[in-house]
């Protein structure tokens, strides 16, 4: 223990070593260059990927565990940073909830926001997407792939999706936005149908993800015939796979960064 304060930077996780360290840990790197006076510390939300890293010598805590052992260490100012894209499930079950049990353990613990809250956040997350492309041509188009919340009070979360579209389109700029989950908007079936509107020749695929992992390996650009790949492809479509979540891109990293200040520099405990 180097101080009295600590970053706790929490993410869903990932068994995919390339993308634990180069998403989920570019994420972490940045902040820790930001936040130099505080130690930090990380947290994996998905009970899963903890129980699979640990059968591989891997051990990660959970945001409960880490904050208990933040408390015995004596830390009096806790500052969580969530690496989740949304305010959806993950966020609200496993990280806000949490709050009234830890208030009194600490003299202040400081809850951060995911990458998407606000209204700006839509604007600045476009155009940090967009920045990470690199040049197209006339007849090339790209499609990013969120996961989506398929929950009966979905409607926020799927909204935030076709946000994304709206202001991608008002940019005009020649990018799609689907979801994989099927009961979600748009999905992919909606984003066919754009697709051959549109006509592109080639598509970039890149998953809508802070860590490129399951889905972004095997339902976006897998081999199988159902995955996005094969699909588009069977439609004519040349492809190319991008297998790298959002959070390796510094702009994005930038975006975390601010949600972090922002909430230090408000002071309000959670």
């Amino acid at each position: 223990m180097k101080n009295k304060k600590a970053l706790v930077v929490i993410s869903f996780g990932s068994t995919f070593d390339d993308t634990r360290k180069k998403d989920i840990g570019g994420i972490e790197a940045a902040l820790a260059t930001a936040f130099p006076a505080f130690d930090q510390y990380r947290a994996f939300t998905s009970n899963i990927i903890r129980k699979r890293l640990s059968a591989r010598g891997i051990l990660i805590d959970d945001v409960e565990t880490v904050l208990h052992k933040l408390a015995q260490a004596g830390y009096e100012e806790v500052v969580l940073q969530p690496t989740h894209l949304l305010h959806g499930e993950e966020f609200e079950q496993k990280i806000l909830t949490l709050m009234g049990q830890f208030r009194n353990l600490f003299h202040s613990i400081i809850l951060s926001q995911p990458l998407i809250v606000a209204p700006e956040d839509y604007e600045l997350t476009v155009k940090a997407l967009w920045e990470q492309i690199p040049p197209l041509a006339d007849n090339e188009g790209i499609i990013f792939m969120g996961h989506g919340t398929p929950r009966a009070n979905n409607a926020a979360h799927g909204y935030t999706y076709l946000k994304l579209q709206e202001l991608f389109d008002k940019r005009k700029l020649p990018v799609l936005v689907g979801t994989v989950e099927d009961e979600d908007s748009p999905n992919f079936a909606a984003v066919l149908t754009k697709l051959q509107e549109r006509g592109y020749k080639h598509v970039h695929l890149y998953p809508l993800m802070v860590v490129a992992g399951d889905h972004a390996n095997n339902d976006m650009y897998g081999e199988e015939p159902d995955s996005w790949k094969s699909q588009i492809e069977a439609l004519g479509i040349t492809t190319t796979g991008h297998l790298n979540g959002v959070g390796r891109y510094p702009s994005i990293q930038e975006l975390y960064i601010q949600h972090a200040l922002k909430a230090i520099q408000a002071g309000t405990p959670a």
